[in-house]
């Protein structure tokens, strides 16, 4: 069974985007009588395509039967092709019947792109099929291609955050940030300093229906007089948050800033996830990576079947291949997930 263990709670929903090809935000969330909306995947393969031709290059398909052999009739859509004169340039897109997506199932397109490349990436939404991609260098930003291939509702009745409170943060001249009470870093650079202003200032509340998923980090705002004047609460996604004070809904930020990003950048913390594909963790004990003080263990007979992914850039490689390559450190990881990588 397919296991995710995500160092924190990540939401789905990325972005709510810019005037594009595809339907309003509203309107996708409704399953046709197909299960999905052709206009959004029509736009995806386009935006997608892009990444993998060049002026050379024809997509030619890849049979379903050539990821798997079974299954077919629990799949509503299913879309798959690679670049003619670049063979290993590869996306393939999978929608469910009924959305609902089940391991068994799910598990053979993983281990189609796991097995054939050391890296590519993957993106999951409520308001998408999921998509895995290969190309030379990695570089989709599937933020912007959500952005073109889906509009967002009409900003006429959305609420900026109380003036009150911006007034009050505009005074902010260092802000820490903290994840469940203990401090991650300090930002104090001015140039930093705005880009986080400009992203609270810009975000925008949609309503009064909200993801029941709750905040990752406290921004805590001080001015110069190293007073605590508010603390903004951002959620695991980089594009939520709220001020401590106010009520309702939380509020997306609407100016494409990711404040993961910024605390990447700003500290130490690393968003990422460990993807568990063993059907059962009773295999044996085998080295996967040693440094100058540890040796660090998987309880796995194929080294593919753990995985991470970075959030950032949505790249999945083997935590082997992550490891070797200083992607992340093994110390980091095994504190994280001891019963994954094994430390002795």
């Amino acid at each position: 069974m397919k296991k995710i263990l995500l160092s924190i709670l990540i939401c789905g929903v990325m972005v709510l985007g810019v005037v594009g090809c595809g339907k309003k935000e509203q309107e996708t969330n409704k399953k046709t009588t197909e299960d999905y909306d052709k206009e959004l995947v029509q736009c995806l393969e386009s935006q997608l395509g892009g990444y993998l031709v060049t002026e050379t290059d024809e997509l030619i398909e890849i049979p379903f039967s050539e990821i798997k052999s079974s299954d077919k009739e629990k799949i509503a859509y299913y879309k798959g092709v690679y670049a003619s004169n670049h063979p290993n340039n590869i996306y393939v897109m999978v929608f469910p019947k009924k959305g609902t997506y089940e391991s068994s199932v799910m598990k053979d397109f993983d281990k189609y792109f796991y097995n054939k490349f050391s890296v590519y990436q993957t993106y999951e939404s409520p308001l998408t099929p999921t998509i895995y991609i290969h190309n030379q260098d990695n570089d989709v930003d599937f933020k912007d291609i959500v952005n073109q291939c889906i509009v967002k509702n009409d900003d006429k009745d959305a609420k900026s955050i109380p003036n009150e409170t911006l007034n009050r943060i505009n005074n902010t001249t260092k802000i820490v940030i903290k994840s469940s009470q203990k401090e991650l870093g300090t930002v104090s650079d001015k140039d930093k300093l705005n880009e986080i202003l400009n992203a609270i200032t810009s975000s925008k509340q949609y309503g009064e229906v909200c993801l029941s998923d709750g905040y990752a980090f406290d921004f805590e705002m001080y001015d110069s007089d190293n007073k605590l004047i508010d603390t903004i609460y951002v959620w695991g996604d980089g594009n939520r948050l709220i001020p401590k004070d106010t009520k309702g809904c939380y509020y997306s930020i609407s100016n494409e800033t990711d404040l993961r990003k910024i605390i990447e950048e700003e500290t130490e913390y690393i968003f990422y996830g460990i993807l568990d594909y063993r059907d059962n963790d009773n295999q044996k004990e085998q080295l996967i990576y040693k440094d100058d003080k540890n040796s660090y263990y998987l309880k796995s007979d194929d080294n593919n079947e753990i995985a991470i992914k970075f959030m950032l850039n949505n790249q999945i490689m083997t935590l082997k291949y992550a490891l070797e390559n200083k992607y992340i450190s093994a110390e980091q990881v095994a504190k994280e997930y001891p019963d994954i990588l094994i430390k002795k």
